[in-house]
């Protein structure tokens, strides 16, 4: 689960894989959250669905998403078999972008996605690195299984590229525990992006969160 907080700490969520107690127990935000938006049905993501729902806004793989202070405009991406939805999201009171995506596979065909990113002029990106390449290379068949599905170090290096934003905010997340190494991670990106600021986000360790400012 990810929180966005803006300057008046109005807040949303992204993805509902932990529990509403959870969540409470690690919140930031002082206001409760407007809305919460869910990439798609794989339990990590969404188990916890009906919890947030019931108490707040809560859209899975929805096109458009609107509370008071926040947009978010979904785009339908390949994940194996099924769709994982990415969103760009509006903070309204600072007017700043952020591009969340995860659990997708990188093609250059994800037209309409790369024009609205250029359109907005998009800078910060909350993106799954779920693997490095280099290691993928050297794993076993048993140890690459589902990599194909999501978004490689590469991946990544590939897709900013392509939007091609001035001074990119890059924060990875969802990384694999047998194929991603966190430190290679933000070496391998910045040194091929050299106009990018490059963090690893990875979660909650003990009772230290990871928090970024945008």
């Amino acid at each position: 689960m990810y929180e966005i907080i803006d300057n008046n700490d109005n807040s949303m969520l992204i993805e509902a894989g932990v529990s509403r107690l959870t969540y409470m127990k690690f919140r930031e935000a002082i206001t409760p959250p407007e809305i919460c938006i869910v990439s798609h049905k794989h339990g990590d993501h969404y188990q916890y669905f009906n919890e947030f729902k019931a108490i707040i806004p809560t859209y899975l793989q929805q096109r458009k998403n609107v509370s008071e202070n926040f947009k978010a405009l979904g785009f339908d991406l390949k994940h194996g078999e099924v769709t994982s939805t990415a969103y760009i999201i509006q903070s309204k009171i600072e007017n700043k972008f952020v591009f969340f995506g995860t659990d997708f596979e990188y093609s250059e065909e994800y037209k309409e996605l790369f024009e609205t990113l250029k359109y907005y002029k998009v800078e910060n990106y909350l993106i799954e690195v779920n693997y490095n390449d280099y290691l993928f290379h050297l794993a076993t068949d048993e140890q690459r299984i589902g990599c194909s599905r999501h978004l490689s170090d590469n991946d990544v290096v590939n897709f900013i590229k392509k939007v091609n934003p001035k001074n990119p905010k890059i924060i990875t997340i969802h990384g694999s525990d047998r194929l991603s190494a966190d430190t290679y991670t933000k070496k391998f990106i910045s040194s091929k992006i050299l106009n990018a600021s490059v963090a690893v986000a990875t979660g909650i360790e003990g009772k230290q969160k990871k928090l970024f400012i945008l």
